[in-house]
């Protein structure tokens, strides 16, 4: 299940993108938000904030909250800091499955995925999407499901819209402890460079994550490549 701000940043962005609004209206401010969508603030200075890191309003004191764009003015920007994050990413992205494959890690997959050669997989290539702009993907992701998770949840993965760690959570029990990230410039792979609509080779950046359970077990690997004028990897430090 999503987060209720997600959701509500959803039908924010679904609502400006429909033109019945101009550049430049006002919308609600956020109590009348607040008391139109029946949450509290929080939830919804959250859902803005969504809104206005894609560029699509604006907030200022007196001026109040307006409309600058029907769709995102930038490239897509992900702060990532915990799982909730990637929810956000899931919530105003659409997931376009391509196909969805067993394999067997051969050697090269299987130092990718820090598994032993031969480790069996199900693997679903897929396309997140931007609604507000569907010829431009934002990257191409193959997820990797470990084979003692993949029998229940395949079925899910042409319907489902949330996260598949969520799916997996629900069905099996196994709740992300941890999620190991690396990420690597690399040029855009032949094989799906014309489904992102770039040239093959093109510069990008190649996002894998190991999802761990409780027990510290990895039973997701996604791998991500985001061609280089389409995303952002947004990261705060703080001492």
């Amino acid at each position: 299940m999503q987060p209720r701000y997600a959701e509500l940043a959803q039908q924010l962005i679904d609502e400006i993108s429909t033109g019945k609004l101009g550049i430049g209206a006002a919308l609600p401010s956020e109590i009348e938000l607040s008391a139109q969508y029946g949450v509290s603030r929080s939830t919804v200075r959250s859902a803005l904030q969504m809104v206005q890191d894609l560029g699509l309003i604006s907030r200022r004191k007196r001026a109040g909250i307006r409309i600058e764009a029907l769709k995102p003015q930038r490239p897509f920007e992900q702060s990532i800091s915990n799982v909730e994050d990637l929810v956000q990413f899931a919530a105003v992205t659409e997931r376009r499955i391509q196909g969805i494959d067993e394999i067997e890690s051969d050697a090269a997959l299987s130092a990718q995925l820090r598994c032993a050669a031969g480790h069996r997989w199900l693997r679903a290539a897929m396309l997140r999407v931007d609604p507000a702009k569907p010829d431009a993907p934002i990257c191409w992701t193959d997820v990797y499901l470990d084979h003692s998770v993949a029998s229940g949840i395949r079925r899910q993965l042409r319907k489902s819209t949330g996260l598949i760690c969520e799916a997996v959570e629900e069905k099996y029990g196994r709740v992300v402890s941890e999620l190991q990230q690396e990420i690597r410039a690399v040029g855009v792979p032949e094989r799906f460079a014309e489904a992102l609509g770039v040239e093959a080779d093109s510069h990008a950046l190649e996002i894998t994550r190991h999802y761990l359970d409780q027990d510290g077990e990895v039973f997701e690997v996604t791998v991500s490549v985001f061609p280089a004028d389409r995303f952002t990897y947004a990261l705060n430090l703080k001492r």
